[in-house]
């Protein structure tokens, strides 16, 4: 895992003080990492090896003019100045570019051509600190910059991004962010991520573990999952049986492919037994083969997932009691809910009754409904993506120990135990996972490390990075369907 914090400026003092850096010292560290991404690009053809910086006036611009200065050189470079230099180190920096002779224009000096010659375009204009809308005339020209054929790297966050991550009108899409110190949680938001591109972080003077340990309290606010924190469930031991494995059951509704690749994701990721559990005189001559099934639930079940599929209405809505009534009766017992048991108006006496042991797996839509059912008032979809960590930190302190895991382009799980709340953010996910199925898929994933005795946060994470990596490994992301998702989850 990797620290994600929302506001770097007191690491930033702490480092300084700690080591006795400087903001200069700091400063020429960030333009070095960003020359570095230059270099690595190696795209420049021929006469075609213009660097255009675009510049803020502040310590991001001043960023810029250092980047300028350092690679005049070697490259074709051209500074606009979108804001007039105004703290002292971006003057400084800038004096230091135009003594080197860097090509410095004004924004009113601005032409098309400017973007559509450049192989690398750096964008230096706004950072971390911007907030509200950018400047008519900057959108104008930070559009034109991401929509040409050119290499774009954003130092240190895309400039229209603020610190909550939220994004405003014209925002720079960059093909690398250099975020500078340590991982902005702001990054790593759902609607942030059309727009960073890939995330490099950069060392300014000292290592990254020394800048993050600088100061004395704890500033993070999150952890970004990798591929090595996925606990995959790998059988180590020879004498075991399918009973050491777990007893994962999934509740059929009136939708049955939702059960049927549910249950398939929960077999091919571990779990000894898997039953699909029905109604009385249920057909269950759908049922694969090696999936079994009942109108009751077994005796030796560990984990249940319910939701999925289970249709709206009266009918609906006394099965989805059953198995809030079976859980309530049977608290060892771990469970997934999603889908439709999410929207049952017996979510909120079932969480204050038991959330030990429980996982919810909504989507933003799915979100908001718990929000208000739960009594956490109105929120907009949109506000279940923009501000998604705040809304799951609410929601787990009010239910302790009960895992909630929203669904997006970068899914967040939450988890308060009581004492320490925690946020986890999964960096893996793809456009192609939206598609119908692709959720019941996760479900399974989730009741098949449930059944086999993960702690739910563990179960949670795993099984989403699982999601996320399996979908990676599909060749064309529009034709993919849920199976390939069970599939590749052999791959891992």
């Amino acid at each position: 895992m990797q620290n994600l914090y929302f506001d770097l400026k007191k690491l930033d003092n702490a480092c300084r003080d700690a080591y006795g850096l400087t903001e200069e010292i700091m400063m020429e560290n960030a333009a070095a990492a960003l020359e570095k991404e230059i270099r690595a690009h190696g795209g420049f053809c021929g006469e075609r090896n213009r660097v255009l910086i675009l510049c803020g006036g502040g310590d991001n611009g001043a960023d810029g003019y250092a980047l300028a200065r350092r690679i005049r050189i070697y490259y074709d470079v051209v500074v606009f100045e979108c804001v007039p230099a105004k703290s002292g180190l971006c003057k400084l920096q800038k004096e230091r570019a135009e003594k080197c002779g860097t090509r410095i224009f004004s924004l009113f000096d601005f032409t098309l051509e400017f973007v559509e010659s450049a192989a690398v375009i750096v964008d230096c204009v706004f950072g971390s600190g911007f907030h509200g809308e950018l400047p008519e005339n900057v959108q104008i020209i930070l559009n034109d910059a991401s929509n040409v054929d050119a290499f774009r790297i954003a130092c240190d966050i895309p400039s229209g991004i603020d610190s909550c991550g939220t994004v405003s009108r014209g925002t720079f899409r960059a093909d690398v962010t250099v975020t500078m110190g340590a991982l902005k949680l702001s990054l790593f938001q759902d609607s942030a991520k059309d727009f960073v591109g890939d995330v490099v972080c950069a060392d300014l003077g000292v290592g990254r573990r020394l800048y993050e340990n600088s100061s004395n309290t704890s500033l993070k606010v999150a952890s970004l999952l990798e591929e090595s924190d996925m606990i995959l469930p790998k059988r180590k031991k020879c004498l075991v049986n399918k009973g050491d494995f777990g007893h994962a059951v999934v509740a059929l509704g009136e939708k049955r492919g939702a059960a049927i690749l549910a249950s398939s994701a929960a077999l091919r990721f571990g779990a000894g037994q898997v039953t699909i559990v029905g109604d009385e005189g249920t057909d269950f001559s759908f049922v694969p083969p090696e999936i079994m099934s009942s109108t009751e639930l077994p005796e030796k079940t560990t984990a249940v997932a319910f939701g999925m599929g289970m249709g709206r209405g009266a009918d609906a809505e006394a099965k989805i009691a059953r198995y809030f009534d079976y859980l309530s009766a049977h608290k060892d017992v771990a469970c997934v809910i999603d889908a439709d048991a999410l929207l049952s108006p017996r979510l909120p006496s079932f969480l204050s009754e038991r959330s030990r042991k429980v996982v919810l797996t909504p989507h933003p839509k799915e979100f908001q409904v718990v929000l208000r059912s739960c009594g956490f008032g109105e929120h907009s979809v949109s506000d279940c993506v923009t501000k998604k960590n705040e809304l799951i930190e609410e929601f787990c302190k009010k239910y302790p120990k009960c895992v909630l895991l929203v669904k997006g382009a970068n899914p967040m799980i939450g988890y308060f135990d009581g004492r320490k709340y925690n946020l986890y953010v999964n960096p893996f996910g793809m456009p192609c996972l939206a598609k119908a199925g692709s959720g019941d898929v996760l479900s399974g994933l989730v009741v098949a490390l449930l059944a086999q005795k993960y702690k739910t946060v563990d179960a949670a994470g795993s099984a989403s990075l699982a999601h996320a990596l399996a979908s990676r490994k599909v060749e064309c992301d529009y034709a993919m369907v849920p199976s390939d998702i069970i599939e590749n989850v052999s791959r891992l």
